[in-house]
């Protein structure tokens, strides 16, 4: 059967099990990233019916209210909690479906653009390889980040856009939608989405657009969202509470630089070199391997409109010294769809190779299964392998610790609450808050501090332990104190 199929599907089958292979042995692994633990455990309050869309909560002392982030992604997780319940592993199982969907994404969109100029049918598993190989992208999809979901939607509502300006039929209906799109985006990762209203008039200059249907489209989006605005802030009175905090803590803060600043404004480019050196290495080996001549790479309308978008995407950033990796990761797949329209003559004599010698088929077919085992048995041997914070794990969830849910827990001394994401890791499985006060039925204390035990306690988990002790208040009572 195997041998049936073409050069595309199998090189596309190669593709799905080398991302495989890159993410699955982390899937199944405890301890995600501290803010991917407090973002799910926000997700799955709002499952339990604990918080509201506009209320997201996450515990009852740093972030009764989370205004951190827009709601719209905890909202879609949620739902995965509730159909999937909320295991260990849900997360990291969420990311990487979600590849799936960014992969998809952008297979779609390079399919559009090559049949809008009528380019030869190279396949759509080559803008995925060059995808799949970036480091931050199988990295953040493990970490429950938001820019996961967020790139999706940045895709989706960047294709719509791109339809609008360049369709013949249903001008308007693409625009509407776009502008419904980028509202979501809103929703999702905040003004970060408002780069989108730029993608008609990038149309225009690299792909020859008509300006009028680039003007149209614009405006139509911009008034799509204003009156999506308008009628949620009427409708739902929280919303405007919540934008109104988001603004001052998220926004304001990061354009003065006043929250977790660095100290340069060209981090954001540094990191963008050490991610795209992987895939122009990856272009160029390929075309010695293959032979390909420099005469087979070119720029064409295509990538210059990606790498337009692309920038649009993420210059913005550079104005702040906030800077993370993550916050220009929805730029890099219409960096690598550019990528992809340069370099498309690989991609199509490798098609070709392959097309004609059964051998190499046959290499990649096996190269393909020995991918997709080695990901599958990676996975199952790394089952509950504490990657992160391993005195939570080893002294609490892998004890198989049992608390009641919806409590208050004292902690001593203060500082491991915040420091060591307790508070995130107790919140996401044991739905329940942390304080510094004493006194409630429950007392975790961290070993070699000079905290006391007061009278009346007893040790619940078991030795060896990493850090935690956990301690219950011996009595019938076991009710947090009002």
């Amino acid at each position: 059967m195997l041998s049936s199929l073409s050069s595309k599907k199998v090189l596309l089958i190669f593709v799905i099990t080398l991302y495989c292979l890159l993410i699955g042995y982390k899937l199944m692994r405890l301890g995600t990233h501290g803010d991917g633990v407090e973002y799910a455990s926000v997700a799955r309050n709002l499952s339990d019916g604990v918080g509201t869309f506009w209320k997201p909560y996450l515990d009852d002392r740093i972030h009764p209210v989370f205004h951190e982030h827009p709601p719209l992604v905890f909202w879609i997780q949620s739902w995965a909690f509730r159909i999937f319940g909320d295991g260990p592993y849900l997360e990291s199982f969420y990311g990487f479906f979600i590849g799936f969907v960014i992969l998809g994404g952008m297979a779609w969109f390079w399919r559009r653009v090559r049949l809008d100029f009528q380019f030869p049918a190279v396949g759509y598993w080559w803008p995925m390889l060059l995808l799949t190989i970036l480091p931050m992208f199988t990295y953040f999809l493990q970490t429950n980040r938001i820019v996961n979901t967020w790139t999706v939607l940045a895709i989706a509502a960047t294709y719509v856009s791109y339809r609008s300006t360049l369709t013949a039929r249903h001008h308007i209906l693409f625009s509407l939608l776009a502008g419904v799109l980028i509202y979501l985006g809103f929703l999702a990762k905040g003004p970060v989405a408002s780069f989108t209203f730029a993608v008609p008039v990038l149309a225009w200059l690299s792909l020859k657009a008509k300006f009028s249907k680039a003007l149209t489209a614009t405006l139509l989006a911009l008034a799509t969202v204003i009156l999506l605005f308008l009628v949620t802030a009427y409708f739902f009175k929280d919303s405007v509470a919540f934008w109104q905090g988001f603004w001052q803590k998220q926004i304001i803060l990061s354009l003065k630089s006043e929250r977790a600043a660095g100290d340069t404004h060209w981090y954001l480019a540094e990191r963008w070199i050490s991610e795209m050196i992987v895939p122009f290495l990856l272009a160029g080996v390929l075309m010695w391997i293959t032979r390909l001549s420099f005469r087979r790479i070119h720029f064409n309308r295509p990538a210059v409109f990606f790498l337009l978008v692309a920038l649009a995407a993420s210059l913005p950033f550079m104005i702040s010294t906030r800077q993370h990796a993550r916050y220009i990761l929805h730029s890099f797949p219409f960096y690598i769809l550019g990528l992809a329209f340069v370099t498309q003559g690989i991609a199509d004599r490798i098609e070709s190779i392959l097309t004609d010698h059964d051998r190499i088929r046959s290499g990649i077919v096996a190269a393909s299964m020995v991918f997709f085992v080695v990901a599958l048995s990676s996975m199952i041997y790394l089952k509950d392998h504490d990657a992160k914070r391993r005195p939570f794990y080893q002294d609490f969830y892998l004890q198989n610790i049992k608390l009641p849910p919806r409590i208050t827990i004292s902690v001593c001394p203060e500082d491991i609450i915040y420091r060591d994401w307790l508070f995130a890791d107790i919140q996401r499985f044991y739905r329940s808050s942390l304080t510094p006060k004493m006194g409630h039925p429950y007392l975790i204390i961290a070993k070699y501090t000079n905290c006391k035990v007061p009278e009346g306690y007893r040790k619940v988990n078991q030795e060896p332990t990493v850090k935690y002790l956990l301690y219950h208040r011996a009595g019938p009572d076991i009710n947090d104190p009002p």
